[in-house]
């Protein structure tokens, strides 16, 4: 939780799904206003039993139901990969727009390392096949509007790339690299859990530990993923 400014009086999550951020920032900042939007329709009430006390929408990052310079920091990790390419700019706009002048914006996401290549998300392209005899078919996309035909090739940025996207409006502050193989391979030893919708459980939670632990080392430009810390600064082209 170091990337939460002090003084930080709200916190957004754009991309919240099932609130497991939230959740966090509950416990650890209990007198911080929490939010956050998410499309897949069967997470949001998961999140809202999950984090009763923050503001949690269904709805899309392309149009926050929320105030001009409304909140002190947003969040949106492991998303934008997750969005088409033509709407990724209108969901950045969004962002800033509700950002107060000088907040703090964190983005994570899936980076171009040495074992992209070991995304299962991506898997169920390259080996439609094997994904649908581990996962099964839709398993992992119920909520969405229209299943998995909304699931979208996860990009994985490179620094340049990402920092282009997010040129306008923001300041990098910081950039951290995480994970090596540690990270995807736990996702893959995940796919039978989501097959049986065992999200719970000592052993499924032992996997995600071991994600959190890869996902904490700095491997550099190896890494799976790539996080920019922003500062909002100055206004959005043509918004």
């Amino acid at each position: 939780m170091l990337w939460i400014p002090p003084g930080c009086r709200s916190v957004l999550d754009v991309g919240c799904n099932a609130g497991a951020l939230l959740a966090d920032c509950a416990r650890a900042y209990p007198n911080i206003r929490l939010a956050g939007v998410d499309v897949n329709q069967d997470a949001v009430p998961v999140a809202r039993k999950e984090v009763p006390r923050a503001d949690i929408r269904h709805t899309m990052g392309q149009t926050l139901p929320f105030s001009d310079g409304e909140f002190d920091c947003v969040t949106c990790i492991e998303v934008i990969e997750h969005i088409p390419q033509e709407l990724r700019a209108a969901t950045l706009r969004e962002i800033h727009r509700v950002l107060a002048p000088g907040g703090r914006f964190v983005l994570r996401c899936p980076h171009e390392g040495a074992f992209a290549w070991l995304d299962s998300n991506n898997f169920r392209f390259r080996l439609p096949w094997l994904y649908n005899r581990l996962v099964g078919k839709g398993k992992r996309d119920f909520g969405y509007a229209r299943g998995s035909e909304d699931v979208v090739w996860h990009h994985h940025f490179t620094k340049h790339e990402l920092g282009s996207l997010v040129a306008d409006g923001f300041v990098v502050e910081h950039t951290h690299y995480g994970g090596l193989f540690l990270f995807p391979i736990a996702d893959v030893l995940s796919w039978p859990f989501y097959r049986r919708q065992w999200s719970r459980g000592h052993i499924f939670n032992w996997v995600q530990r071991l994600a959190h632990w890869d996902i904490s080392i700095n491997y550099g430009t190896a890494s799976f993923t790539i996080m920019m810390v922003l500062k909002k600064e100055g206004a959005w082209p043509n918004g």
